[in-house]
């Protein structure tokens, strides 16, 4: 009973993270305040700067608080108008206000700044996969809904059950983005994002975010590229192999000429490689083939190499209040463009589901987590206006959603860089990352020590 008592005793006697232990870190690292000056809205003689704005819901985010709402409430306390430099208090309408015409350009050089001093500072390499640095790229639908829509708005028809009981046809809205992370590093460094446009396909939208990879980063900001099925394209081999990045992307088009050449050679003999790997409660049984200087399709004849894997996943389940072992068998495959030299086919298979690792840690935190879904400003009319040749005055275009998400992914990578890389409790104590959102929103609310008269 003691023990216990001294256990409790000993965690609230932990020290804790301030907001102004973070605001140092980011100022110190990332220089993220001289940036400040740099960013606009479409406002006019506004009482708010937008670096108020930009700070407000930076703060937000990484309180991981959900809505304007709940930020609304908060921009009331006078320590939170000292952080963000306002002069006074103002509601969720000023924010909508402001960001719906926030230029997005300024946002992405922080971000291309924040992701850059990371490299610099060798905060990128632990996790290196034989010296090379992976980034994988996947697309995911932010929102959707059946009544409000914009411009940019994507659509669809789906079918629902009508108040009748009968299946009936519906256009829905909704918006798709594509972004670039680094996996291989433990740091969450989200690296670029670019929205889907109407009319275009997810991989267009893809193909123009590798296009500008390149002119923020350079070309050797990392080496390996890891993509799903949909990219397997010639546009984007022949772009990877002009900027000098190795592919590892999933095939799974059966009636592609490159599936079923490597198939039918697979055919014909053994398993090259077979290992088991054991995890907490997963087995998994692998089998290899690899068939390497296969040309990707006739119109791209530039040699590929295609890894097939046949895996048996044994895992305990619950079935009826006892732990039972189910296993499933799984096939995959891939085609590479890496050195078969230094990478073995049972490393392309490591990479190949180091993939996943874009979905875990980065699109399904994001959703789980930091509220990516939310819609925010999506359809907004509450936006300034400008005046036009006719001389009337007209509704700047909604770059709410984009900045939104723009200042979520800042502020995601610098949260993940002060829990990994600076925070000794985190290291020590094994916090999580959710607990370092609480403690910083708890030291908004600590008083300031009274001084000696």
């Amino acid at each position: 009973m003691w023990i216990a008592y001294l256990t409790v005793i000993r965690m609230y006697d932990r020290p804790s993270h301030t907001l102004p232990s973070f605001d140092a870190y980011v100022d110190k690292v990332f220089h993220l305040r001289e940036a400040l000056p740099a960013l606009r809205d479409a406002r006019q003689d506004t009482e708010i700067p937008p670096a108020a704005v930009f700070r407000a819901l930076f703060y937000g985010f990484v309180f991981r608080l959900r809505s304007f709402k709940e930020l609304e409430a908060d921009l009331a306390q006078p320590q939170l108008q000292q952080h963000i430099g306002a002069p006074r208090s103002f509601r969720d309408d000023a924010l909508r206000y402001s960001l719906a015409s926030f230029a997005t350009e300024p946002l992405e050089q922080m971000l291309v700044a924040v992701n850059r001093q990371l490299k610099r500072n060798k905060a990128l390499d632990p996790g290196r996969v034989q010296g090379h640095l992976v980034a994988a790229l996947d697309g995911i639908e932010v929102l959707s809904s059946f009544s409000r829509c914009c411009s940019d708005c994507l659509q669809r028809r789906v079918t629902c059950t009508g108040a009748d009981g009968q299946p009936v046809e519906r256009i829905q809205y909704y918006h798709r983005a594509v972004g670039c992370q680094m996996v291989s590093s433990p740091v969450k460094a989200f690296l670029g994002l670019e929205w889907v446009a109407p009319g275009e396909g997810e991989d267009k939208a893809a193909l123009r975010l590798l296009a500008r990879l390149p002119d923020l980063y350079g070309s050797h900001f990392f080496d390996i590229l890891l993509l799903d099925s949909l990219y397997a394209q010639a546009p984007v081999v022949n772009l990877a192999q002009e900027v000098g990045w190795s592919l590892v992307l999933t095939l799974k088009q059966e009636n592609r000429d490159l599936y079923q050449d490597a198939f039918v050679l697979f055919s014909t003999r053994e398993a090259e490689d077979r290992f088991t790997e054991q995890h907490p409660g997963q087995r998994r049984e692998v089998q290899l083939w690899s068939e390497s200087n296969l040309p990707f399709t006739q119109e791209c004849p530039q040699p590929v190499r295609v890894v097939h894997s046949q895996e048996a996943v044994t895992e305990n389940h619950y079935r009826r209040g006892q732990r039972q072992p189910e296993t499933t068998f799984q096939e995959w495959v891939w085609i590479d463009t890496l050195n078969p030299q230094m990478f073995s086919p049972r490393a392309v298979w490591r990479l190949g589901h180091s993939r996943w690792k874009l979905e875990n840690n980065g699109w399904n935190d994001l959703t789980q987590n930091w509220a990516l879904k939310h819609g925010f400003l999506h359809a907004c009319k509450h936006r300034p206006k400008q005046p036009t040749a006719e001389d009337r005055a007209k509704l700047v275009p909604n770059r709410g959603l984009a900045a939104v998400t723009l200042v979520l992914l800042l502020a995601f990578t610098l949260c993940s860089a002060f829990c990994l890389l600076h925070s000794k409790l985190v290291r020590r104590y094994h916090v999580s990352l959710r607990e370092v959102a609480r403690q910083l929103y708890r030291s908004l609310c600590q008083q300031p020590p009274a001084r000696a008269p």
